[in-house]
């Protein structure tokens, strides 16, 4: 093998000499310095074939000549991948070896087989030492030949239990761990190693404790409905008074609008009673004042006085105020030997002024 590696993609890039380039691994002399190492690692990293494995051995030797920090320090400082990918690099150099490492195999085909436990694969990978397979099929045959995928962690099956949040409090309060489901756990552990009558007599303890705690929630429930109920009939009560009150109020309003409106209309009806009473009495009124105005004599004064004035002299006589608005004469009450009442009468007396 040669000392130096030139690559043909980039002329000026040499490796440096002490380190040895095999198909399936990487020697390095053991007198490589750190500034010889980073040049090697350097170089490695910009190798167009970069799928070789020599950068996992380089990785390696630098973490196990110069200690794991520091070795991987400079093999990010050289490559620059970070420290986990190049202790991720050096861990699958590690795993496999050069005696277990099939031809044809690159980083991503080791890097899929990591899960596999070691012992199983240094018996299988000389089965596949033949196969020009992707790092994917690499695995999928894997998986196949191992029987299950070791990636995949089996699911630890669980089912919840609804508890109180009040008991959920008082386990927190108790419990050793953050985790609550710890001490359910061991509780119920330790309940299932009791014998079947401690067992049974717990289950009727709790049963009667969870009846009666269920009996008292409802008498709760029941108090609660009927208060929110005589809550309910109180304002009800309250909304029909009102309403009640509200209708009377409007019954008396009415009632007192209809008395008002008949009073008017009486009113009205009384006042146009009066009015064409009025009127014809002084149309009457007038048809005598003409007949007696042409016959020379009055029938009509504007005061009683003046009325009183004419009749002086004849005590079968009296003046009375008329509906015309004027005073008339008319026979006295007992004027007349045959009644000595007061005539019907009301016409205006055709008596002449004493004039």
């Amino acid at each position: 093998m040669s000392a130096a590696l030139t690559i043909s993609s980039s002329p000026s890039l040499v490796l440096p000499a002490g380190a040895l380039f095999h198909p399936k691994m990487l020697q390095i002399g053991p007198s490589t310095s750190k500034v010889e190492y980073q040049q090697l690692c350097s170089g490695l990293a910009k190798i167009d074939d970069a799928e070789k494995i020599w950068i996992c051995d380089a990785v390696l030797f630098g973490m196990n000549k110069f200690g794991k920090e520091e070795g991987s320090e400079l093999a990010h400082t050289a490559t620059g991948y970070t420290k986990g990918t190049c202790k991720k690099l050096a861990y699958i150099a590690e795993r496999f070896t050069p005696e277990h490492r099939p031809d044809g195999f690159t980083r991503a085909h080791f890097k899929a087989l990591l899960p596999f436990p070691q012992d199983w694969l240094n018996s299988w990978l000389p089965t596949v030492c033949d196969c020009r397979l992707s790092a994917s099929s690499i695995r999928a045959l894997a998986v196949e030949s191992f029987g299950s995928d070791p990636s995949q962690r089996p699911m630890r099956k669980m089912r919840a239990v609804s508890i109180p949040a009040a008991l959920y409090a008082r386990l927190a309060e108790v419990s050793p761990t953050q985790k609550v489901s710890t001490l359910a756990e061991a509780i119920f552990i330790e309940w299932l190693g009791r014998s079947p009558e401690e067992q049974q007599f717990c289950i009727a303890v709790a049963a009667e404790q969870k009846r009666q705690q269920k009996n008292e929630r409802q008498r709760q429930r029941n108090a609660k409905r009927a208060e929110r109920e005589a809550e309910r009939k109180a304002a009800r009560d309250k909304r029909e008074a009102e309403a009640l009150a509200r209708k009377e109020e409007i019954a008396a309003f009415k009632e007192a609008e209809r008395t008002k409106l008949s009073a008017d209309k009486e009113a009205e009806r009384a006042a146009a009673i009066a009015a064409k009473a009025k009127k014809k009495a002084v149309a009457h009124c007038q048809k005598i004042a003409e007949f007696t105005k042409r016959q020379g004599k009055h029938s009509q004064w504007a005061t009683k006085s003046e009325a009183d004035e004419v009749i002086k002299n004849a005590p079968h006589l009296e003046s009375y105020a008329c509906d015309c608005g004027q005073f008339h004469i008319r026979r006295a009450v007992g004027a007349c030997p045959s009644d000595g009442k007061l005539s019907d009468d009301t016409s205006p007396s055709s008596q002449t002024s004493a004039a």
